[in-house]
Protein backbone atom coordinates (compact mmCIF):
# COMPACT_ATOMS: atom_id res chain seq x y z
CA UNK A 1 0.00 0.00 0.00
CA UNK A 2 2.57 2.23 0.93
CA UNK A 3 4.41 2.18 -2.33
CA UNK A 4 1.29 2.87 -4.38
CA UNK A 5 0.34 6.35 -2.24
CA UNK A 6 3.59 7.48 -3.18
CA UNK A 7 3.21 6.66 -7.02
CA UNK A 8 -0.76 7.69 -6.53
CA UNK A 9 0.91 11.35 -4.72
CA UNK A 10 3.42 11.58 -7.37
CA UNK A 11 0.71 11.82 -10.63
CA UNK A 12 -1.32 13.54 -8.44
CA UNK A 13 1.70 16.58 -8.22
CA UNK A 14 2.86 15.81 -11.71
CA UNK A 15 0.41 14.91 -14.07
CA UNK A 16 -1.67 18.53 -14.48
CA UNK A 17 0.69 19.46 -16.88
CA UNK A 18 -1.81 19.89 -19.59
CA UNK A 19 -3.77 22.89 -21.01
CA UNK A 20 -6.92 24.67 -20.72
CA UNK A 21 -9.57 26.71 -21.67
CA UNK A 22 -12.91 28.58 -20.32
CA UNK A 23 -13.64 30.52 -23.76
CA UNK A 24 -15.25 34.15 -22.75
CA UNK A 25 -14.33 35.10 -26.37
CA UNK A 26 -16.14 32.71 -28.09
CA UNK A 27 -18.97 33.67 -26.42
CA UNK A 28 -18.97 36.83 -27.99
CA UNK A 29 -18.36 35.34 -31.55
CA UNK A 30 -21.61 33.71 -31.47
CA UNK A 31 -22.50 32.84 -35.05
CA UNK A 32 -19.43 30.95 -35.27
CA UNK A 33 -20.35 27.15 -36.18
CA UNK A 34 -18.94 26.11 -32.52
CA UNK A 35 -20.48 29.05 -30.08
CA UNK A 36 -23.51 26.74 -29.39
CA UNK A 37 -21.32 24.73 -27.42
CA UNK A 38 -21.22 27.74 -24.76
CA UNK A 39 -24.70 28.73 -25.50
CA UNK A 40 -27.13 26.24 -26.95
CA UNK A 41 -29.05 28.74 -28.48
CA UNK A 42 -26.44 30.15 -30.25
CA UNK A 43 -26.36 29.33 -34.03
CA UNK A 44 -24.68 29.95 -37.27
CA UNK A 45 -26.73 32.00 -40.06
CA UNK A 46 -25.73 29.17 -42.58
CA UNK A 47 -28.76 26.24 -43.19
CA UNK A 48 -25.94 23.36 -43.33
CA UNK A 49 -21.91 23.68 -41.08
CA UNK A 50 -19.86 20.34 -41.41
CA UNK A 51 -17.15 20.68 -38.68
CA UNK A 52 -13.82 18.31 -40.27
CA UNK A 53 -12.10 16.26 -37.81
CA UNK A 54 -9.58 18.21 -35.74
CA UNK A 55 -10.82 21.52 -36.90
CA UNK A 56 -11.51 22.48 -33.42
CA UNK A 57 -9.17 22.84 -30.84
CA UNK A 58 -8.75 24.47 -27.80
CA UNK A 59 -6.16 24.62 -25.45
CA UNK A 60 -5.22 26.74 -21.88
CA UNK A 61 -4.38 27.11 -18.44
CA UNK A 62 -4.93 28.62 -15.56
CA UNK A 63 -3.19 29.64 -11.91
CA UNK A 64 -5.27 31.45 -9.10
CA UNK A 65 -1.89 31.47 -6.90
CA UNK A 66 0.43 33.35 -8.35
CA UNK A 67 2.04 34.36 -11.84
CA UNK A 68 5.85 33.34 -12.46
CA UNK A 69 7.42 36.46 -12.15
CA UNK A 70 5.98 36.75 -8.65
CA UNK A 71 8.36 33.95 -8.15
CA UNK A 72 11.47 34.64 -10.30
CA UNK A 73 12.50 38.57 -9.91
CA UNK A 74 15.21 40.35 -11.14
CA UNK A 75 18.09 41.46 -9.25
CA UNK A 76 18.98 45.34 -9.07
CA UNK A 77 23.03 44.59 -9.15
CA UNK A 78 23.32 42.61 -12.29
CA UNK A 79 20.02 42.10 -13.81
CA UNK A 80 19.63 38.26 -13.16
CA UNK A 81 16.80 36.41 -12.22
CA UNK A 82 16.75 35.31 -8.77
CA UNK A 83 14.32 33.03 -6.93
CA UNK A 84 11.57 35.24 -4.12
CA UNK A 85 9.44 31.94 -3.00
CA UNK A 86 8.32 34.23 0.05
CA UNK A 87 7.06 36.72 -2.33
CA UNK A 88 4.76 34.24 -4.54
CA UNK A 89 3.37 32.93 -0.88
CA UNK A 90 1.98 36.06 -0.27
CA UNK A 91 0.54 36.45 -3.65
CA UNK A 92 -1.63 33.19 -2.52
CA UNK A 93 -4.68 32.89 -1.23
CA UNK A 94 -5.20 30.14 1.35
CA UNK A 95 -6.43 27.48 -1.18
CA UNK A 96 -5.45 28.01 -5.00
CA UNK A 97 -6.41 26.39 -8.42
CA UNK A 98 -4.49 25.06 -11.22
CA UNK A 99 -7.27 24.23 -14.05
CA UNK A 100 -6.70 22.94 -17.07
CA UNK A 101 -8.82 21.65 -20.34
CA UNK A 102 -8.14 20.34 -23.59
CA UNK A 103 -10.94 19.79 -26.10
CA UNK A 104 -10.75 18.31 -29.33
CA UNK A 105 -13.25 18.23 -31.83
CA UNK A 106 -13.44 14.74 -33.76
CA UNK A 107 -16.72 15.48 -36.10
CA UNK A 108 -19.28 18.16 -35.96
CA UNK A 109 -22.08 19.21 -37.86
CA UNK A 110 -25.54 20.99 -37.94
CA UNK A 111 -28.45 21.97 -40.02
CA UNK A 112 -31.91 24.10 -40.22
CA UNK A 113 -35.16 23.42 -40.91
CA UNK A 114 -37.32 26.28 -40.60
CA UNK A 115 -37.32 27.45 -37.25
CA UNK A 116 -35.56 24.45 -35.67
CA UNK A 117 -32.05 23.84 -35.74
CA UNK A 118 -30.58 20.50 -35.04
CA UNK A 119 -26.68 19.81 -34.73
CA UNK A 120 -24.43 16.67 -33.65
CA UNK A 121 -21.07 16.86 -32.30
CA UNK A 122 -18.28 13.89 -31.43
CA UNK A 123 -15.62 15.40 -28.72
CA UNK A 124 -12.95 14.41 -26.86
CA UNK A 125 -12.30 16.46 -23.51
CA UNK A 126 -9.96 16.76 -20.90
CA UNK A 127 -10.38 18.33 -17.62
CA UNK A 128 -8.24 18.62 -14.44
CA UNK A 129 -8.11 20.49 -11.76
CA UNK A 130 -5.24 20.74 -8.81
CA UNK A 131 -5.93 22.47 -5.53
CA UNK A 132 -3.29 23.41 -3.29
CA UNK A 133 -3.52 25.25 0.05
CA UNK A 134 -1.07 28.05 0.34
CA UNK A 135 0.58 26.25 3.74
CA UNK A 136 2.20 23.55 1.37
CA UNK A 137 4.45 25.93 -0.02
CA UNK A 138 4.91 27.78 3.07
CA UNK A 139 5.81 24.22 4.57
CA UNK A 140 8.31 23.35 2.41
CA UNK A 141 10.00 27.59 2.16
CA UNK A 142 10.14 27.98 5.56
CA UNK A 143 10.19 24.77 6.97
CA UNK A 144 8.50 24.07 10.44
CA UNK A 145 10.54 26.33 13.01
CA UNK A 146 9.32 29.84 11.93
CA UNK A 147 5.41 31.28 11.19
CA UNK A 148 4.05 27.56 11.87
CA UNK A 149 5.99 27.08 14.84
CA UNK A 150 3.20 26.24 17.12
CA UNK A 151 0.19 26.45 15.15
CA UNK A 152 -1.39 23.66 12.73
CA UNK A 153 -0.02 23.25 9.21
CA UNK A 154 -3.70 22.97 7.31
CA UNK A 155 -3.08 21.09 3.82
CA UNK A 156 -7.01 20.46 3.78
CA UNK A 157 -8.24 20.70 0.40
CA UNK A 158 -4.67 19.56 -1.21
CA UNK A 159 -6.01 17.18 -4.29
CA UNK A 160 -6.42 16.74 -8.20
CA UNK A 161 -9.09 15.81 -9.87
CA UNK A 162 -9.25 14.85 -13.59
CA UNK A 163 -11.85 13.87 -16.35
CA UNK A 164 -11.10 12.11 -19.68
CA UNK A 165 -14.09 11.39 -22.10
CA UNK A 166 -15.65 10.95 -25.18
CA UNK A 167 -19.07 13.33 -25.83
CA UNK A 168 -21.86 12.39 -28.22
CA UNK A 169 -23.61 15.61 -28.22
CA UNK A 170 -27.15 16.21 -30.07
CA UNK A 171 -28.41 19.43 -30.17
CA UNK A 172 -31.87 21.38 -30.57
CA UNK A 173 -32.13 24.92 -30.77
CA UNK A 174 -35.71 26.68 -31.78
CA UNK A 175 -36.92 30.35 -32.31
CA UNK A 176 -40.32 30.27 -30.16
CA UNK A 177 -41.30 33.53 -31.50
CA UNK A 178 -39.11 37.16 -32.66
CA UNK A 179 -37.36 37.35 -29.38
CA UNK A 180 -37.34 34.33 -27.44
CA UNK A 181 -34.57 31.13 -29.08
CA UNK A 182 -34.12 28.44 -26.43
CA UNK A 183 -31.86 25.48 -27.35
CA UNK A 184 -30.01 22.42 -25.55
CA UNK A 185 -28.14 19.61 -25.92
CA UNK A 186 -28.33 16.24 -24.39
CA UNK A 187 -24.56 13.88 -24.11
CA UNK A 188 -24.08 10.91 -23.93
CA UNK A 189 -20.54 10.17 -22.42
CA UNK A 190 -17.91 7.17 -22.18
CA UNK A 191 -15.07 7.95 -19.80
CA UNK A 192 -11.36 7.11 -20.44
CA UNK A 193 -9.71 8.39 -17.05
CA UNK A 194 -10.39 9.42 -14.08
CA UNK A 195 -8.84 10.76 -11.11
CA UNK A 196 -11.73 11.90 -8.12
CA UNK A 197 -9.96 13.29 -5.04
CA UNK A 198 -13.13 12.56 -2.67
CA UNK A 199 -11.70 13.65 0.45
CA UNK A 200 -8.63 15.73 1.73
CA UNK A 201 -7.81 16.63 4.89
CA UNK A 202 -3.89 16.57 6.06
CA UNK A 203 -2.47 19.00 8.79
CA UNK A 204 0.85 18.91 10.75
CA UNK A 205 1.51 20.87 14.09
CA UNK A 206 4.77 21.47 15.56
CA UNK A 207 5.20 21.92 19.33
CA UNK A 208 6.65 25.31 20.10
CA UNK A 209 8.70 23.89 22.98
CA UNK A 210 9.36 19.95 22.71
CA UNK A 211 9.15 19.94 18.40
CA UNK A 212 7.34 16.80 18.46
CA UNK A 213 4.91 16.77 15.34
CA UNK A 214 1.36 15.79 15.57
CA UNK A 215 -0.09 14.61 12.00
CA UNK A 216 -3.84 14.60 11.40
CA UNK A 217 -6.44 13.79 8.73
CA UNK A 218 -8.04 10.94 6.29
CA UNK A 219 -7.58 10.62 2.51
CA UNK A 220 -9.70 9.08 -0.25
CA UNK A 221 -8.80 9.30 -4.02
CA UNK A 222 -10.72 7.07 -6.62
CA UNK A 223 -9.36 6.51 -9.79
CA UNK A 224 -10.21 5.04 -12.79
CA UNK A 225 -8.08 4.13 -16.13
CA UNK A 226 -4.60 5.02 -14.51
CA UNK A 227 -3.39 1.75 -12.60
CA UNK A 228 -1.62 1.13 -16.05
CA UNK A 229 0.63 4.15 -15.22
CA UNK A 230 2.56 3.10 -12.40
CA UNK A 231 1.24 -1.14 -12.10
CA UNK A 232 3.76 -2.79 -14.54
CA UNK A 233 1.47 -6.41 -13.80
CA UNK A 234 -1.61 -4.69 -15.54
CA UNK A 235 -2.34 -5.31 -19.20
CA UNK A 236 -1.74 -2.29 -21.72
CA UNK A 237 -4.21 -0.05 -21.61
CA UNK A 238 -6.01 1.12 -24.62
CA UNK A 239 -7.96 4.27 -24.50
CA UNK A 240 -9.15 4.21 -27.96
CA UNK A 241 -11.44 1.04 -26.70
CA UNK A 242 -13.58 4.10 -24.54
CA UNK A 243 -14.60 5.89 -27.89
CA UNK A 244 -17.32 3.21 -28.61
CA UNK A 245 -17.73 0.98 -25.43
CA UNK A 246 -19.32 3.28 -22.79
CA UNK A 247 -18.22 0.70 -20.10
CA UNK A 248 -18.15 4.17 -18.27
CA UNK A 249 -21.13 5.61 -19.11
CA UNK A 250 -22.35 9.15 -18.34
CA UNK A 251 -25.12 11.75 -19.47
CA UNK A 252 -25.34 15.16 -19.28
CA UNK A 253 -27.63 18.22 -20.37
CA UNK A 254 -26.58 22.33 -21.65
CA UNK A 255 -29.36 24.64 -21.99
CA UNK A 256 -29.40 28.21 -23.08
CA UNK A 257 -31.46 30.68 -24.07
CA UNK A 258 -31.23 34.38 -25.71
CA UNK A 259 -33.97 36.87 -25.90
CA UNK A 260 -33.74 40.13 -27.60
CA UNK A 261 -36.03 43.05 -25.04
CA UNK A 262 -36.03 45.46 -27.89
CA UNK A 263 -33.75 46.70 -30.77
CA UNK A 264 -31.11 47.90 -28.56
CA UNK A 265 -30.97 45.15 -25.65
CA UNK A 266 -31.00 41.49 -25.65
CA UNK A 267 -29.86 38.90 -22.79
CA UNK A 268 -28.62 35.44 -22.71
CA UNK A 269 -27.70 32.81 -20.15
CA UNK A 270 -26.76 28.98 -20.25
CA UNK A 271 -26.33 25.89 -18.03
CA UNK A 272 -23.34 23.33 -19.44
CA UNK A 273 -22.29 20.11 -18.37
CA UNK A 274 -24.84 19.26 -15.68
CA UNK A 275 -24.61 15.89 -15.49
CA UNK A 276 -21.86 12.59 -14.16
CA UNK A 277 -19.72 9.80 -15.15
CA UNK A 278 -20.18 6.12 -13.80
CA UNK A 279 -16.74 4.53 -13.65
CA UNK A 280 -16.92 0.74 -13.63
CA UNK A 281 -14.23 -0.60 -15.34
CA UNK A 282 -9.97 -0.39 -14.68
CA UNK A 283 -10.74 1.27 -10.86
CA UNK A 284 -8.59 1.79 -8.14
CA UNK A 285 -9.37 3.35 -4.88
CA UNK A 286 -7.59 4.46 -2.06
CA UNK A 287 -8.91 4.75 1.65
CA UNK A 288 -7.00 5.93 4.32
CA UNK A 289 -7.54 5.77 7.86
CA UNK A 290 -8.58 8.60 10.00
CA UNK A 291 -5.03 9.59 11.43
CA UNK A 292 -3.99 11.00 14.40
CA UNK A 293 -0.26 10.62 15.11
CA UNK A 294 2.15 11.98 17.71
CA UNK A 295 5.80 11.83 16.04
CA UNK A 296 8.50 11.93 18.68
CA UNK A 297 11.26 11.43 16.40
CA UNK A 298 14.27 8.72 16.22
CA UNK A 299 16.11 7.27 18.59
CA UNK A 300 19.47 8.19 17.24
CA UNK A 301 21.49 6.45 20.37
CA UNK A 302 19.97 2.96 19.35
CA UNK A 303 21.05 4.19 15.59
CA UNK A 304 24.63 4.66 16.15
CA UNK A 305 24.82 1.38 18.89
CA UNK A 306 22.58 -0.80 16.65
CA UNK A 307 24.40 -2.16 13.22
CA UNK A 308 20.83 -3.92 13.01
CA UNK A 309 18.93 -0.83 13.37
CA UNK A 310 18.15 0.75 10.19
CA UNK A 311 17.03 4.33 10.32
CA UNK A 312 14.99 4.34 6.86
CA UNK A 313 13.21 1.39 7.75
CA UNK A 314 11.82 3.04 11.61
CA UNK A 315 11.44 6.24 9.00
CA UNK A 316 9.35 4.39 6.76
CA UNK A 317 7.73 2.07 9.07
CA UNK A 318 6.42 4.98 10.74
CA UNK A 319 5.16 6.67 7.59
CA UNK A 320 2.96 3.16 6.93
CA UNK A 321 1.23 3.41 10.20
CA UNK A 322 0.28 7.03 9.85
CA UNK A 323 -0.94 6.85 6.31
CA UNK A 324 -2.35 3.05 6.90
CA UNK A 325 -5.12 2.17 4.72
CA UNK A 326 -6.58 0.13 1.59
CA UNK A 327 -7.61 -0.18 -1.73
CA UNK A 328 -11.00 -1.50 -3.78
CA UNK A 329 -12.15 -1.64 -6.86
CA UNK A 330 -15.71 -0.82 -6.29
CA UNK A 331 -17.28 1.28 -9.08
CA UNK A 332 -18.56 4.95 -8.03
CA UNK A 333 -19.79 8.27 -9.96
CA UNK A 334 -17.71 11.88 -10.43
CA UNK A 335 -19.83 15.17 -11.64
CA UNK A 336 -18.52 17.00 -14.28
CA UNK A 337 -17.32 20.70 -13.90
CA UNK A 338 -20.38 22.42 -14.20
CA UNK A 339 -20.86 26.08 -15.21
CA UNK A 340 -23.09 28.82 -16.56
CA UNK A 341 -23.05 32.07 -18.10
CA UNK A 342 -24.93 35.13 -17.86
CA UNK A 343 -24.90 37.96 -20.53
CA UNK A 344 -26.68 40.86 -21.71
CA UNK A 345 -25.86 42.77 -24.78
CA UNK A 346 -26.29 46.57 -26.47
CA UNK A 347 -26.14 47.33 -29.76
CA UNK A 348 -24.42 50.59 -30.20
CA UNK A 349 -25.39 50.53 -34.07
CA UNK A 350 -25.75 47.94 -37.21
CA UNK A 351 -22.36 46.68 -36.87
CA UNK A 352 -21.13 47.16 -33.26
CA UNK A 353 -22.41 45.90 -30.20
CA UNK A 354 -20.95 45.79 -26.55
CA UNK A 355 -21.46 43.23 -24.07
CA UNK A 356 -21.10 42.12 -20.07
CA UNK A 357 -21.11 38.72 -18.99
CA UNK A 358 -20.95 36.68 -15.96
CA UNK A 359 -19.19 33.41 -15.79
CA UNK A 360 -19.52 31.13 -12.77
CA UNK A 361 -18.07 27.65 -12.16
CA UNK A 362 -18.32 25.10 -9.57
CA UNK A 363 -15.25 23.02 -8.78
CA UNK A 364 -15.64 20.51 -6.12
CA UNK A 365 -18.42 22.39 -4.14
CA UNK A 366 -15.72 25.32 -4.83
CA UNK A 367 -17.43 27.83 -6.48
CA UNK A 368 -15.81 30.54 -8.47
CA UNK A 369 -16.75 33.23 -10.83
CA UNK A 370 -15.15 35.66 -13.60
CA UNK A 371 -16.66 38.79 -15.32
CA UNK A 372 -16.13 39.95 -19.20
CA UNK A 373 -16.78 42.92 -20.75
CA UNK A 374 -16.62 42.95 -24.50
CA UNK A 375 -17.46 44.91 -27.64
CA UNK A 376 -18.55 42.56 -31.16
CA UNK A 377 -17.68 43.48 -34.40
CA UNK A 378 -19.98 42.34 -37.48
CA UNK A 379 -19.14 42.99 -41.06
CA UNK A 380 -21.75 41.98 -43.20
CA UNK A 381 -21.46 38.28 -43.33
CA UNK A 382 -17.67 37.70 -43.91
CA UNK A 383 -16.11 39.21 -40.84
CA UNK A 384 -16.19 39.58 -37.15
CA UNK A 385 -14.36 40.27 -34.28
CA UNK A 386 -14.73 40.73 -30.66
CA UNK A 387 -12.41 41.95 -27.92
CA UNK A 388 -13.01 41.76 -24.23
CA UNK A 389 -11.71 42.37 -20.97
CA UNK A 390 -12.10 39.40 -18.14
CA UNK A 391 -11.07 38.92 -14.33
CA UNK A 392 -10.90 35.55 -13.47
CA UNK A 393 -8.75 33.29 -11.16
CA UNK A 394 -7.79 35.92 -9.19
CA UNK A 395 -6.32 38.00 -12.12
CA UNK A 396 -7.20 41.15 -13.45
CA UNK A 397 -5.18 41.75 -16.54
CA UNK A 398 -6.87 39.64 -19.22
CA UNK A 399 -7.28 41.13 -22.76
CA UNK A 400 -9.26 38.65 -25.09
CA UNK A 401 -9.20 39.08 -29.16
CA UNK A 402 -10.33 37.06 -31.60
CA UNK A 403 -12.15 36.96 -35.40
CA UNK A 404 -13.75 34.70 -37.58
CA UNK A 405 -13.38 35.28 -41.58
CA UNK A 406 -15.46 33.73 -44.39
CA UNK A 407 -14.64 32.82 -47.93
CA UNK A 408 -16.83 30.94 -50.49
CA UNK A 409 -18.21 28.11 -47.76
CA UNK A 410 -15.44 27.85 -45.49
CA UNK A 411 -15.65 29.73 -42.23
CA UNK A 412 -12.30 30.17 -39.75
CA UNK A 413 -12.07 31.24 -36.54
CA UNK A 414 -9.01 31.70 -34.00
CA UNK A 415 -9.52 33.59 -30.40
CA UNK A 416 -7.86 33.67 -27.09
CA UNK A 417 -9.08 34.66 -23.40
CA UNK A 418 -6.12 36.45 -23.24
CA UNK A 419 -3.51 37.30 -25.74
CA UNK A 420 -1.19 39.34 -22.84
CA UNK A 421 -0.19 35.78 -21.82
CA UNK A 422 1.99 35.36 -25.33
CA UNK A 423 3.13 38.89 -25.25
CA UNK A 424 4.26 38.59 -21.21
CA UNK A 425 4.00 35.02 -20.09
CA UNK A 426 6.18 35.67 -17.00
CA UNK A 427 3.11 37.86 -16.04
CA UNK A 428 -0.13 35.83 -16.58
CA UNK A 429 -2.15 33.65 -14.27
CA UNK A 430 -4.42 32.57 -17.57
CA UNK A 431 -3.16 31.45 -20.89
CA UNK A 432 -5.08 30.17 -24.01
CA UNK A 433 -6.43 29.70 -27.42
CA UNK A 434 -8.51 28.30 -29.60
CA UNK A 435 -9.04 27.82 -33.36
CA UNK A 436 -11.68 26.30 -35.88
CA UNK A 437 -12.46 25.67 -39.24
CA UNK A 438 -16.38 25.12 -40.68
CA UNK A 439 -17.67 24.36 -44.08
CA UNK A 440 -20.69 26.48 -44.15
CA UNK A 441 -23.03 26.05 -47.10
CA UNK A 442 -26.84 27.71 -47.50
CA UNK A 443 -27.89 31.20 -46.41
CA UNK A 444 -26.07 33.40 -44.40
CA UNK A 445 -28.49 35.69 -43.45
CA UNK A 446 -32.50 34.40 -42.12
CA UNK A 447 -35.06 36.83 -44.35
CA UNK A 448 -35.20 39.17 -40.99
CA UNK A 449 -32.07 39.99 -41.37
CA UNK A 450 -31.66 40.91 -44.90
CA UNK A 451 -31.47 44.60 -43.84
CA UNK A 452 -29.62 44.54 -41.44
CA UNK A 453 -26.47 45.32 -43.18
CA UNK A 454 -27.87 47.41 -46.06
Amino acid sequence: MKYKFIVLVFILLFFNKIEAQKNFTLYGLNETAQAHYLNPAFKTKAKFYLSLPIAYQSFGISNSGFKLNDLLQTRASDDSLVLNPNNALNKMADLNFLTAEMHNEILAFGFKSKDNYFSFSLTNHLVSNFTYPSDLFRFAIEGNGKSLLGKRASLDGLGFNLNSYIEYAFGYNRKVNSKLTIGGRLKLLSGIANVDTRKSKLGITTDATTFDLTIDGAAEVNTSGVKPFYETSTATYNPFKSILNFKNFGMAVDLGATYELSEKFAFNASLLDLGAIKWDTDNANFVSNEVNFKFEGVDLNQYLNDSTYSFVDAISDTLTKVFDGYENSESYTSGLYTRFYLGSTYKVSKRFDIGATLYNEFIKKQYRAGLILSGNLKVNNWFAATINYSAYARSFANIGFGFSIKGGPFQWYIISDNILAFMAPQGAKNAHLSTGLSILIGPNKDKEDKAKFE
